[in-house]
């Protein structure tokens, strides 16, 4: 009966608001108390009648003490080895093209195209003996990370870890744990700040504090080696920070003067950041000069607002706030941003996220994108050629009207059977999808967010998973030890 704890975890939550308002921490304290409670009640083995019956008591006489839950008011708004090492090798594409090949930190690209990624998958898949879950040796070391479990245990998330509230009532838009890192986590507020939290060792704790937008920040993103972390804010600024000691070592200037929305990292090489604006603006920035990259910017049809490479870096999709979804085919050798295909979700609806990923599982093996689109669903789309041009493969129902709701794949998904991707939503659950199952695809529903849930992300061996939501409070879930 989690599912019972978990509802009147989510009771208790959404009326959290109400309680002490002048002391956040004590809501805090209260709230993660509940949650140690609760389980400690699930494991009693309580009779299920005596537990529904107790949920329908402690919302009514919430909603009594309290009064009934308001609609949740609007967003306010709508690699390299040390930091030292990032910043002196990074390469100037504009004085010395020619020099691309010759440096030590960029890594080969393939040539493939995505029919032949997709036949070579295939291929790798069919020659495995019958009942194999990994298609390389390579993935050996991830399948032992997630075991010989199905995805409804691997994914039984339930109990908190952890409560982050620094950025109370300011909304925290983005979170994201460090490459290939258990504890290292980030995030970014609308109070103007980002955060870097280190879980580990015990108590969990706010590692830096990066200060120095003038307005909320509205994404960020770490380099491929953690040492830097690069942010973008409505005050129309990128900015390059150190993430030791949270030194902002550099801040490039937006040439439109326009609110910067979004910012990732070239994978293949991070002297480059591509970032989008408001003015319908998607540039290509060199972070060691800050200088523009010739030939890497491109318009479109609104307000840039999510990004995102494939793994070889040569495919660049970009979204923006009139629902279309841009692909960009990127010169690994200038930099420059060649237009290539346009996909229109739902016209007039803001496309907040997108995630790619060149292999889901070994039922889905095409390179696939992720997309949060504002039409009430989480849409998954299949890659059907080496111009990123798009074709939906299915969708799976959340609430997503309005919010910048951000969703991620799984990172061991590649290597069981099966394939998992998780999403936040406006109802303030955190929802976990099986890609592949036709019926029933929810495998797990995490309840306990107060407000709309913003945004989520794995640690790399998928032990703690953390989200965020409108009010501030970004939650980590650990996974249940069987």
């Amino acid at each position: 009966m989690a599912a019972v704890w978990q509802q009147v975890l989510a009771v208790d939550a959404r009326y959290n608001a109400y309680r002490t308002p002048t002391f956040p921490q004590f809501r805090t304290q209260y709230i993660r108390r509940r949650s140690q409670l609760l389980r400690e009640n699930a494991k009693c083995g309580f009779e299920p009648g005596l537990r529904r019956q107790y949920l329908r008591l402690r919302s009514q006489l919430l909603a009594l003490r309290y009064g009934p839950l308001s609609e949740q008011s609007s967003f306010r708004a709508s690699s390299v080895r040390s930091s030292r090492t990032t910043l002196d090798r990074m390469e100037d594409f504009e004085e010395d093209p020619r020099a691309q090949g010759a440096r030590g930190h960029r890594r080969s690209v393939s040539r493939g195209s995505y029919q032949l990624q997709a036949q070579m998958n295939r291929a790798v898949y069919d020659e495995r003996p019958p009942g194999s879950l990994v298609p390389t040796s390579v993935a050996e070391a991830s399948r032992a990370m997630a075991g010989d479990t199905t995805l409804s245990e691997n994914y039984a998330f339930a109990g908190m870890y952890h409560i982050f509230d620094q950025h109370v009532d300011s909304a925290v838009p983005r979170l994201q744990f460090a490459n290939d890192d258990k504890h290292l986590l980030a995030c970014c507020s609308l109070d103007g700040t980002l955060s870097i939290m280190t879980l580990s060792p015990a108590p969990p704790s706010v590692k830096v504090t990066l200060r120095g937008h003038e307005k909320p920040v509205t994404d960020f993103a770490w380099s491929l080696s953690n040492d830097v972390i690069v942010s973008t804010s409505q005050d129309g600024t990128l900015r390059i920070w150190n993430t030791e000691d949270g030194r902002c070592i550099r801040e490039v200037c937006d040439p439109d003067s326009s609110e910067l929305l979004c910012c990732t990292f070239q994978p293949m090489n991070n002297n480059l950041t591509v970032v989008g604006n408001s003015k319908h603006v998607l540039q290509v920035v060199n972070i060691s000069t800050g200088k523009k990259v010739k030939g890497g910017s491109s318009k479109l049809t609104g307000r840039v607002l999510s990004l995102s490479f494939d793994a070889p870096g040569k495919i660049l999709w970009a979204g923006d706030d009139r629902g279309s979804i841009f692909s960009f085919l990127f010169d690994m050798a200038t930099g420059k941003l060649t237009k290539a295909k346009r996909l229109v979700v739902s016209e007039g609806s803001s496309i907040s996220s997108i995630s790619a990923r060149s292999w889901i599982s070994r039922e889905a093996r095409d390179p696939s994108l992720l997309v949060n689109a504002c039409v009430n669903k989480l849409l998954l789309y299949r890659v059907v050629d080496n111009e990123g041009t798009l074709q939906l493969k299915r969708s799976f129902p959340i609430q997503h009207g309005s919010q910048p709701i951000h969703s991620i794949f799984c990172p061991l998904m590649s290597f069981r059977q099966g394939a998992c991707v998780v999403t936040g939503s406006e109802d303030m659950c955190v929802y976990f999808f099986d890609v592949e199952r036709n019926t029933k695809a929810i495998v797990n529903k995490l309840q306990g967010h107060s407000s709309p849930v913003l945004d989520v992300s794995f640690n790399c061996d998928e032990s703690l998973l953390a989200s965020s939501d409108t009010t501030g409070m970004v939650i980590i879930w650990r996974r249940e030890q069987k």
